[in-house]
């Protein structure tokens, strides 16, 4: 039995969207970080504003091409789509300022393994609240990689003491940015494959609801003398506004492809970006890395191999015509 077109056009919109989760994982490993290591010097906060301050232009240039602005009138129908819309303004707001944070501070180490944590927050939202199934291999690959993210987060706490940390500084020393990070990203990617608006759309609204809070943010700091922006040279202005199509191109990729894509296979794909995060980190940035994490790493590359793996095997099954006895 020959598969339908129906199933034709399934398997051509998956393939995209695989093709759209690689360009925004790949970007968000390599690309990102190294940017927002070129702007360590600058604040944080002024980071933030500026991925919206600059990437706004960028995606109301985007929203002009078909089918248009109707877009953003459209992706305010339904129930609930506000709250929606909200609520992934916020989360998104909360995961950038926590992984620029992690950059510019050397503690990459610590926001790749909050993305190794991801893709499993990505699964256990994908069972709660969108009704997904996994295979039995696809389970034991999820166990696996669960047994990395422990080790990875015991020798994180193991090695806090070795750092001398005082009293007023503990808190900041503890392993938040790993919780943060998935957290924060794995309920946005639940808002995503909730509402109805495109990829476009969807972050031109939530820039569009950010652009007053970080005007004023910007306004702040240039008040406050805390400002870089035309402050310092111009490689670093530059930088800045580059920002915008740093912030906007892999995030409309994985709106895009978490449209197109299971939530649960989705979460095994985020493993790259931490992947390339963590060897970006050691080989590039310097950050020391434990014998423990070495072996974490191990752990989470097994399951993504078992992982890929039953996806391609089961793919595989799925195309193959019938034969029939005569």
């Amino acid at each position: 039995m020959l598969p339908t077109p129906t199933d034709q056009s399934l398997a051509r919109s998956r393939s995209i969207g695989v093709g759209q989760a690689l360009i925004a994982y790949l970007f968000w490993g390599f690309g990102t970080g190294v940017y927002f290591k070129l702007l360590d010097h600058v604040n944080a906060f002024e980071l933030l504003a500026w991925r919206v301050l600059a990437g706004l232009p960028v995606m109301l240039i985007l929203l002009a091409l078909p089918p248009g602005y109707g877009r953003i009138r459209d992706a305010f129908r339904g129930r609930g789509a506000t709250l929606l819309l909200s609520s992934s303004t916020i989360l998104i707001t909360i995961n950038w300022f926590t992984f620029i944070f992690a950059v510019v501070s050397g503690r990459l180490v610590e926001a790749s393994l909050g993305y190794y944590i991801n893709p499993l927050v990505s699964v256990l939202l994908g069972r709660l609240f969108l009704g997904e199934r996994l295979t039995p291999l696809q389970k034991k690959a999820i166990g696996i990689a669960g047994i990395g993210v422990i080790v990875f987060i015991w020798s994180t706490l193991s090695s806090l003491p070795d750092k001398g940390v005082g009293t007023s500084s503990s808190l900041i020393d503890l392993p938040w940015i790993a919780v943060t990070l998935p957290i924060s990203f794995g309920l946005y990617g639940l808002c995503r494959k909730k509402m109805r608006a495109d990829a476009i759309s969807g972050l031109t609204i939530e820039m569009l609801m950010l652009l007053p809070f970080m005007l004023v943010l910007q306004f702040f700091l240039v008040q406050q003398g805390n400002a870089s922006f035309l402050e310092i040279d111009r490689k670093t202005d530059l930088l800045l506004l580059v920002g915008g199509v740093v912030t906007v191109l892999p995030l409309v990729a994985f709106a895009a492809a978490a449209r197109r894509l299971r939530l649960t296979t989705i979460g095994i794909l985020q493993y790259i970006a931490p992947t390339c995060q963590f060897v970006l980190a050691i080989t590039f940035f310097g950050e020391s890395v434990s014998p423990l994490k070495v072996v974490a790493f191990g752990f989470i590359w097994i399951a993504v191999g078992l992982y890929c793996f039953d996806a391609i095997r089961v793919l595989r099954t799925s195309q193959q015509p019938e034969t029939r006895a005569d």
